[in-house]
């Protein structure tokens, strides 16, 4: 009898085993036909790249097979790492606030179009655009399409602006970074001068105090006026002083005018010297410093001539980068004016 029972519970824990692998084997060919019926989303078609005019519109469409909403999404991608990329959609819910954008969707059982629409167009929607598909779990598949905006160009700000050197430098850059579309061209000049070089960068060997001035980067394309940017270059140097005569020749009771022009940056101190001694204006000086130009100017000396102010005379120039100097002699001349008047009075 107990043998029996035990038979039972034998047969009856085989029965269990048996309907429970009849039930796995069951739902595997469940799970089976499920996945092979069941295809992978894919994105089916993008827009193509896009050439439009600044105020324009236009729609960029992305459309899906076998996807789940929200599983897609429009991105605005980033054109750099200072500036994050932008999501403009998830699904049918536009993201971005922005009133030239909206949505437009179409679900339907097996396919699905999501299009992002934009009008009043500027050249900051200019970019690349992604559309992302969910295909399971950290999986995505994306598409990618450009945006092109016809303008005039601009030139960016990190371009070089006014800059300071010193003379004989070894090499200056300036830099002209510019954009748009068409790409621009861009060339550099001086005012009255040829195109002095095409490109992004102008480079200037040796720089002199000749090589002063503005420089203009001028960028152009087939659309609108071309843009400029004036660049200022100061360049600093040591006086130069120079006279057109070195003798001057002057009678008694006479004016002598000694003039040396100085040219220099920065501003230079000017000094008269006379045996020595440094001038000032007084009853037999006059000094008067006249600019004629940038970074020029010319220094007059008047002296009322007396027997004991002949002799050579310094006109001096110095600042921050050096000191120069030039000699001018005054000697007695003999005034054909004043001898004729002598002898008119004698005679009388």
């Amino acid at each position: 009898m107990k043998h029996l029972l035990n038979y039972k519970k034998i047969y009856k824990l085989f029965t269990k085993v048996v309907m429970l692998h009849n039930l796995i084997n069951n739902n595997n060919d469940s799970i089976l036909i499920l996945a092979y019926s069941q295809k992978s989303p894919n994105i089916t078609h993008i827009t193509q790249e896009l050439v439009i005019d600044i105020g324009g519109e236009m729609d960029l469409d992305c459309s899906t097979k076998h996807s789940r909403e929200p599983n897609s999404s429009w991105v605005k991608v980033a054109k750099d790492q200072i500036v994050a990329s932008i999501e403009l959609s998830s699904g049918s819910v536009l993201i971005v606030k922005n009133p030239n954008v909206s949505l437009i969707t179409e679900i339907k059982q097996n396919s699905s179009r999501y299009i992002i629409h934009i009008h009043n167009i500027q050249e900051d929607d200019a970019s690349i655009y992604r559309c992302d598909l969910i295909t399971g779990f950290n999986a995505k598949i994306s598409a990618y399409t450009e945006l092109m905006v016809r303008g005039q160009p601009f030139i960016y700000d990190n371009s070089t602006k006014s800059l300071v050197v010193e003379e004989y430098q070894s090499v200056l850059k300036l830099a002209c970074f510019a954009s748009g579309y068409p790409t621009p061209r861009v060339f550099w000049r001086k005012p009255n001068n040829p195109i002095l070089t095409i490109g992004n960068i102008l480079k200037i060997s040796g720089i002199k105090k000749e090589d002063r001035g503005n420089y203009y980067c001028i960028a152009e394309n087939s659309v609108g006026n071309d843009t400029i940017r004036r660049i200022s270059i100061e360049v600093e140097f040591p006086p130069v002083v120079t006279t057109l005569l070195t003798r001057v020749g002057q009678a008694v009771n006479y004016d002598a005018y000694l003039v040396c022009t100085v040219e220099a940056n920065p501003q230079p101190a000017i000094t008269w010297i006379y045996k020595g001694v440094e001038l000032s204006n007084n009853e037999h000086y006059w000094i008067s410093n006249i600019a004629t130009a940038e970074d020029k100017m010319d220094s007059i000396l008047l002296i009322k001539i007396k027997n004991y102010l002949y002799g050579r005379y310094i006109c001096r120039a110095s600042n921050t980068f050096g000191t120069t100097e030039i000699k001018i002699s005054v000697y007695s001349k003999y005034c054909f004016h004043k001898h004729m008047h002598k002898i008119l009075s004698i005679s009388i």
